[in-house]
């Protein structure tokens, strides 16, 4: 299995934006469904901020401001070309609680997010990347991050050592400072949780 430096991410090029329509196919709902997801995140009240770390074009994030239309929805990705996707779809210009950030605009989300959502994007984020996750996050915020599982095999996703097995998963996220719980098995993915504390649960 490649090895990535401590710091950086296990797969360092990021999801090609040519390749945006996979992230769309209906299938994803049918081994991932958003409904399992947003129970996952399970939001405190009606008002919360949740942060889609690394949405592509949205997929999931629009299905949570749609089931949470009271909730400020914040579709996050460090790659324009993967937002303007997302803005360009109906759904977005019908949901008045949903918006897109760029890297720029997470300074001023800082402290103040009650969930982030990381679907498929830990295997991408380097320590600086997880550590501003935590930053972003209220004192009693949670962190949900669903990713694949590098030990199955699997029809979808990245390459096998591209990806993190669940314990490498759960042993990268403490070393960033989060206390882990694992929440759930998917076909394909495993989902932890994690806040900002010294000891898993």
């Amino acid at each position: 299995m490649r090895h990535a430096h401590e710091h950086g991410a296990r797969q360092e090029r990021r999801f090609d934006p040519a390749r945006a329509a996979m992230l769309d196919d209906p299938a994803r709902f049918g081994y991932l469904p958003p409904a399992d997801a947003l129970a996952l995140l399970d939001p405190p009240d009606d008002a919360a901020t949740i942060v889609d770390f690394g949405a592509g074009t949205g997929a999931y994030a629009i299905e949570i401001a749609r089931a949470l239309p009271h909730a400020r929805v914040v579709a996050y990705d460090n790659q324009p070309e993967m937002l303007a996707l997302l803005e360009a779809k109906p759904q977005f210009a019908q949901l008045r609680n949903i918006e897109t950030a760029l890297p720029g605009a997470l300074a001023a989300l800082r402290g103040g997010v009650t969930r982030v959502f990381a679907l498929n994007v830990l295997h991408e984020l380097s320590l600086d990347d997880l550590a501003q996750v935590k930053a972003l996050l209220r004192s009693e915020g949670m962190l949900l991050v669903v990713d694949w599982y590098a030990e199955a095999e699997r029809p979808v996703g990245p390459p096998r050592d591209h990806t993190y097995t669940r314990d490498e998963a759960k042993a990268r996220l403490a070393l960033a400072g989060f206390a882990v719980t694992e929440a759930q098995r998917f076909p394909y993915h495993y989902a932890l949780r994690c806040t900002a504390g010294e000891a898993a649960a």
